[in-house]
């Protein structure tokens, strides 16, 4: 599902609930020495809001088919939303936003997508001995997920979401590994441009804009 704009919208294409999303988790756990590349805050209801984008490299790849109006990258980093204040791990029903901005030239019929794939864990199954009580079991392997817009033949900018997860707590993370991006039909080189939000349940939201790579 896409849609067609020359402003600037959000495309809510994909909602990803649940603990697994873009490559890997969605937790409470964090990554030591992390390069910070962009950050924001505010203050909502007493309780500070930041949202930070760490480790973030997006890397254009030749397009398969040779096509020149096709375009290929690959975004691998972190981002994190912590909410800070005495009633911060009380918080309930912050929504955190994955998602890119793209700008283009111009297009023929294009369109861009961005796919995820999203391992999951549980435990079910019997393990052998010496603990034939625990249970392991693997479901869902590598489930794929996909968000896409269409595009304007005119010069333009969209926001694509790609994922978004509501939490409680004051703390969530998410990584991203390998999220595969594709546009067709462009003319000229696509701009793209990280983006997390954490948005709460008051409706107060701040957003970290990551810097645009050329691909």
């Amino acid at each position: 599902m896409g849609i067609k704009s020359r402003g600037f919208k959000a495309a809510r294409n994909a909602a990803v609930s649940g603990a697994a999303v873009l490559g890997l988790v969605l937790g409470a756990t964090g990554t030591a020495q992390a390069a910070v590349d962009d950050q924001n805050r505010i203050v909502s209801d007493g309780i500070e809001v930041v949202v930070t984008q760490e480790d973030t490299n997006i890397h254009g790849v030749p397009a398969l088919g040779g096509s020149p109006f096709n375009r290929e990258f690959f975004h691998n980093g972190r981002g994190t939303v912590n909410l800070i204040g005495e009633d911060a791990a009380d918080a309930e029903g912050t929504v955190f936003q994955f998602g890119y901005q793209f700008a283009w030239a111009g297009s023929i019929d294009g369109s861009i997508g961005v796919s995820y794939s999203t391992p999951q864990l549980e435990a079910e199954v019997g393990v052998p001995m010496p603990v034939p009580e625990a249970t392991l079991t693997v479901t869902d392997i590598l489930p794929q997920g996909h968000a896409e817009l269409e595009l304007s033949p005119a010069p333009g900018i969209e926001e694509l979401v790609v994922s978004e997860v509501e939490f409680d707590g004051d703390f969530n993370t998410a990584q991203f590994s390998n999220v595969h991006g594709t546009a067709s039909g462009v003319i000229g080189s696509v701009q793209v441009r990280p983006f997390v939000r954490a948005i709460t349940a008051n409706g107060d939201n701040v957003t970290t804009y990551g810097k645009p790579w050329t691909v």
